[in-house]
């Protein structure tokens, strides 16, 4: 967990990169308005994350997943959001499943780790989008 609260917010820099793609050109927002959005849009992540948490324990799981996410939004009365997230995450997963495909085609065509050097990267996890381990301490 965070020690400080500005450990639980989200960056300015990057919550102003998504203010000025929503915003047309030559709308100026204020230093002040950008750090307020930012809180905001904090505290809506940290409450989207404790309700869908709260989900998957209700279930008896100690892992959170997208369906959680889902269902948390409907829980918060922003049921609005699902069908955008749902497409997204749509999109999200084809991208990756494209990567895959493409990284073990690169992988045969080059021979398929006949290579004697070792990888040193992990392998990594199924569905990791999809998969957020909760900690003992949250429980």
């Amino acid at each position: 967990m965070a020690e400080k609260p500005e450990e639980l917010s989200l960056p300015v820099a990057s919550v102003s990169r998504v203010i000025n793609d929503a915003l047309p050109s030559g709308i100026n927002v204020s230093m002040e308005t950008r750090k307020t959005i930012s809180k905001a849009a904090s505290v809506f992540v940290l409450y989207t994350t404790a309700t869908a948490a709260s989900m998957s324990q209700k279930a008896g799981r100690k892992t959170m997943n997208a369906n959680d996410v889902m269902d948390a939004l409907t829980d918060m009365e922003f049921p609005q959001f699902k069908e955008t997230l749902e497409r997204l995450l749509q999109e999200y997963r084809q991208t990756q499943k494209k990567k895959k495909e493409t990284n073990t085609a690169k992988k045969q065509s080059t021979g398929g780790g006949g290579d004697s050097k070792k990888s040193t990267s992990t392998p990594q996890a199924q569905n990791t989008s999809e998969v957020v381990e909760l900690s003992d301490s949250d429980e």
